[in-house]
C-alpha cells in the first residue's frame, strides 16, 4: 500500500509540473492533485481499518478523533495492541459524549482490524443529590461539581452528557473547596448512580462526610528572627485566624524567606512546622517557624559577558555603569528589578539575564549575560486625525549612537496642515548621573486654522525622578517664528516675525498603572514658564493637569481636570503661545479649537482656560468598548471681553485598545448651541483624552 501511495505521488507531482507549464491550468492541476491525495489516504485507511456500528457520531469524527492511532496502523502495520489501543480510545471518546454503557471490541481479518461498536443508550445527567452537606449549600456543589445551577442542568441537558470522568473531576473539585475551609478529613462518594429504564438520564448522589474544621493556631517564630513579630505575622502573607488548608504552612514558609530575601538576607533559610495529624477531631493547628537569616549582603561587582554574534557595539562599560549605583547597597530584589527593566526598555537588548553570585564577604556579584538588538530602523506611519487630516511619515533611528546606548532619531511628518521635521537625542543618564536630557531640534511650516506659520527651533529638558511616581524638570527653548495672517486680523495675532526664549520649570507625579492605557489611580503634572519675545517684552504661564480613573469591575470611570494662566506685561501674547479649547482632548462637543473667541470664524485663543471631562467606560469585548462622556470648559481672553463663558459637551465614544494606546471615536452634542454654531462634533484620534 505505501508502494501504492508513493506511485500516485510522483505522478501527481509530474501532473503538478506539465498543468505549471500552462498558467491559466495551474490552479485546476493543483486541486487535482491535492483531491487525488486525500482520496488515496482516504483508501487507505478504509482498507485497514473498518468501524462498524457507528449510529449517534459519524465515522469521519471518530477517524478525526482519533487519528494519531489510525496513522500508527497504517505506517506500521497491524498488530493486536494497536488494534486494542485505537479499540480503547474509541470507547473513550463515545464514553465523553455521554454514551456510558458503549462497548468497543474488535477483530483482525488478515490485514485488517474491524472496529465493532455497540453504542447503547446516551446518557446525560438529569439530576445531582447532595447529602451530608451543612457548610456548603448546593448550589455551590453545583457549581463546582458541573459548573452551572440546578436551572440551566434542567433547561439544557444536552450540554451535560454523564460520564463517569466528568463526575471523578467534579467530586476532586468538592473536595478541593472542603480542603481550603479547613476539612481536611472529608469524604465523597459519587458512586451511587441511578438510570432511567432506557439509560438516557442520570441520577446521582453525592454523598459528603465533612468531618471536622480545622484552623491555623499559635504561630511562633524561634531562631534569630531580627524583626519584631508584627512584621513576621504580616510577611506570611495568609490569613493567621483562618482554615488550616493543605499547604499553607509551606505557603507561609515561602513567603517569610521571601520576606527575608527581600531585606538583605539572600541566603536565609525558614523552617515550617505544621502538622494537624496529631488532632483528628479538628481544631487549631499550631505552626512553629525556624529562621536562619545567615547575614546580610550587598550588592558587589558586576561583570559582563556579551554575546552578540556580531561584533559588539555597546561600550563595555555601559552595563556596569547602569548598575554601579547598587553598588554597596543592601540587596534589594526590587532596585535590582527596576535597573533590569530599566535596561530592558531601552530596546538595546535582544536578550539580558541576570545571575547573581554570593561571595564569602557577603557581596553579591551581579553577572550579566547579554545579546544586542540591531540599533538602526526605520519607521513609516500612516494615519488620520479630525484636525490633521491625512498623515504620513518616516523616521530613522540610531538606539546606540557611537556605543554610548543613547538614541538619536529624526522624523518627518506631512499632514494636510503642512510639514514638520525633529531631530531628537535623549540621553536618560546625563553624564553617567540619575539626570535624563532630552533635546530636540525642529523646523515647521503649517496652515492652521486662521493663520500659517513657519518656525525653526531648539528645546533642552533635564528631568530627575526624585522618588519611583515623582520627576522634577528644567527646560529651556528658542524659537524663530513668522506668523502670516489667512483670516484672522493682523491686529489679533500678536508679533508676526519674532524670537522667543522660554524657561521653565516642571513636575509629575504618576500613580498610573499604565501610562499609554490606565486602568487605575491618578496623575498629577505642573508647569511654570517665562518666555520673552525680542528680548524685552515677558510673560509668564502656568499649566496644571489633574487625571483620576477609578475601576468598577469591569468597567471605569475617570475624571480630569485642566487649567492654564498666562500672566502678561506684553501689549499681545503671540497666538503660539495663547490657549486654545475644543477637540479630541478636551471638550468633545466641538471641532479642533473651535470653542471660544472667534475672529471672522477662525479662533484667537485666550490667556485663560479650564478644561473639565468626566468619562464612564464599558467594556464590548477584549480591545473594544464604549464610552459616555461630559465634558466643560472655557478660553478667556483679555482683549475680548465677551469671552470666558462655561462651554459643554455630552456624548458617546468607541474605542479601540491597541498596545501603543487607543483608537478613539468620539460624537460630543453641544448642549447649549449659539447661532453659527454647529450641533456637535465627531472627533477621530488616537491616545486617551486625558
Amino acid at each position: 500500500m505505501k508502494f501504492r501511495t508513493r506511485i500516485l505521488t510522483a505522478l501527481l507531482v509530474t501532473c503538478g509540473a506539465t498543468a505549471a507549464s500552462a498558467q491559466d491550468t495551474n490552479a485546476a492541476g493543483t486541486a487535482l492533485g491535492a483531491n487525488l491525495l486525500v482520496e488515496t489516504a482516504q483508501d487507505v485507511g478504509r482498507n485497514k481499518i473498518e468501524i462498524t456500528g457507528a449510529q449517534n457520531i459519524p465515522e469521519p469524527e471518530l477517524r478525526s478523533a482519533e487519528a494519531e492511532e489510525i496513522r500508527d496502523i497504517i505506517e506500521k502495520g497491524v498488530t493486536t495492541a494497536r488494534a486494542d489501543d485505537l479499540a480503547f480510545y474509541i470507547g473513550s471518546y463515545y464514553r465523553k459524549k455521554g454514551f456510558a454503557q458503549v462497548d468497543v471490541s474488535y477483530e483482525i481479518r488478515g490485514g485488517k482490524v474491524v472496529i465493532k461498536i455497540k453504542e447503547g443508550p446516551r446518557s446525560t445527567l438529569h439530576k445531582l443529590n447532595f447529602t451530608g452537606n451543612h457548610v456548603v449549600d448546593d448550589k455551590t456543589l453545583y457549581d463546582y461539581m458541573i459548573g452551572a445551577t440546578p436551572e440551566r442542568l434542567a433547561r439544557e441537558p444536552a450540554k451535560f452528557p454523564y460520564t463517569t470522568a466528568e463526575i471523578s473531576a467534579g467530586v476532586d473539585r468538592v473536595r478541593g473547596l472542603y480542603l481550603s475551609k479547613g476539612y481536611l478529613n472529608v469524604t465523597i462518594d459519587a458512586s451511587k448512580v441511578r438510570l432511567s429504564r432506557d439509560g438516557a438520564q442520570a441520577e446521582v448522589t453525592v454523598a459528603i462526610t465533612e468531618g471536622p474544621a480545622y484552623t491555623v493556631g499559635e504561630i511562633t517564630f524561634t531562631g534569630e528572627t531580627i524583626f519584631p513579630r508584627e512584621k513576621l505575622v504580616g510577611a506570611l502573607g495568609e490569613a493567621t485566624n483562618g482554615p488550616f488548608a493543605p499547604g499553607i504552612a509551606t505557603t507561609m514558609q515561602r513567603n517569610l524567606q521571601s520576606f527575608y530575601k527581600a531585606h538583605g538576607y539572600y541566603q536565609a533559610e525558614v523552617i515550617a512546622t505544621g502538622d494537624a495529624t496529631p488532632s483528628p477531631h479538628g481544631g487549631r493547628v499550631p505552626i512553629a517557624f525556624h529562621v536562619a537569616p545567615k547575614g546580610l549582603f550587598r550588592f558587589g561587582k558586576v561583570t559582563v559577558r556579551n554575546e552578540t554574534p556580531v561584533k559588539p557595539r555597546l561600550h563595555a562599560n555601559f552595563l556596569p555603569k547602569r548598575f554601579a549605583p547598587l553598588r554597596g547597597q543592601v540587596y534589594d530584589p526590587a532596585k535590582l528589578d527596576e535597573t533590569y527593566r530599566e535596561m530592558l526598555s531601552t530596546g538595546l537588548f535582544d536578550s539580558l539575564r541576570i545571575s547573581l553570585e554570593p561571595q564569602p564577604n557577603n557581596d553579591l556579584d551581579i553577572d550579566l549575560t547579554a545579546t544586542e538588538a540591531k540599533a538602526k530602523e526605520v519607521g513609516f506611519t500612516l494615519g488620520y486625525g479630525s484636525y490633521e487630516g491625512a498623515s504620513a511619515g518616516i523616521r530613522l533611528a540610531d538606539r546606540d549612537l557611537f556605543g554610548h546606548g543613547r538614541p538619536l532619531t529624526f522624523s518627518a511628518d506631512y499632514s494636510q496642515r503642512g510639514l514638520k521635521g525633529e531631530l531628537l537625542y535623549v540621553d536618560p543618564w546625563f553624564l553617567d548621573s540619575r539626570f535624563a536630557l532630552r533635546t530636540r531640534i525642529y523646523s515647521e511650516a503649517r496652515d492652521e486654522d486662521g493663520y500659517s506659520k513657519n518656525a525653526i527651533g531648539a528645546r533642552t529638558d533635564l528631568t530627575r525622578k526624585l522618588m519611583p511616581h515623582l520627576e522634577l524638570g528644567v527646560f529651556g527653548e528658542i524659537a524663530n517664528r513668522k506668523v502670516t495672517a489667512n483670516g484672522i486680523s493682523e491686529d489679533l495675532l500678536g508679533p508676526l516675525q519674532y524670537t522667543i526664549a522660554v524657561v521653565g520649570l516642571t513636575q509629575n507625579s504618576d500613580f498610573r498603572n499604565d501610562p499609554i492605557n490606565p486602568g487605575r489611580g491618578f496623575v498629577f503634572n505642573t508647569s511654570l514658564d517665562v518666555s520673552t519675545v525680542q528680548g524685552g517684552e515677558s510673560f509668564m504661564r502656568g499649566l496644571g493637569r489633574f487625571s483620576y480613573y477609578l475601576p468598577i469591575g469591569k468597567t471605569m470611570l475617570a475624571f480630569g481636570a485642566r487649567g492654564g494662566y498666562i500672566s502678561t506685561n506684553a501689549e499681545n501674547v503671540p497666538i503660539d503661545s495663547r490657549f486654545f479649547n475644543g477637540g479630541s482632548n478636551t471638550v468633545r462637543s466641538f471641532a479642533e479649537r473651535q470653542l471660544g473667541p472667534t475672529n471672522h470664524g477662525h479662533p484667537v485663543g485666550g490667556n485663560v482656560y479650564t478644561v473639565f471631562n468626566i468619562e464612564y467606560t464599558v467594556p464590548i469585548t477584549t480591545a473594544l468598548s464604549g464610552a459616555v462622556f461630559v465634558d466643560a470648559g472655557s478660553v478667556t481672553n483679555d482683549h475680548l471681553p465677551e469671552s470666558g463663558d462655561m462651554r459643554y459637551g455630552v456624548g458617546l465614544g468607541i474605542r479601540y485598545k491597541l498596545p501603543i494606546g487607543p483608537i478613539r471615536l468620539d460624537f460630543g452634542l453641544n448642549p447649549d448651541r449659539r447661532p453659527n454654531e454647529s450641533i456637535g462634533a465627531i472627533n477621530f484620534s488616537f491616545g486617551f483624552a486625558f
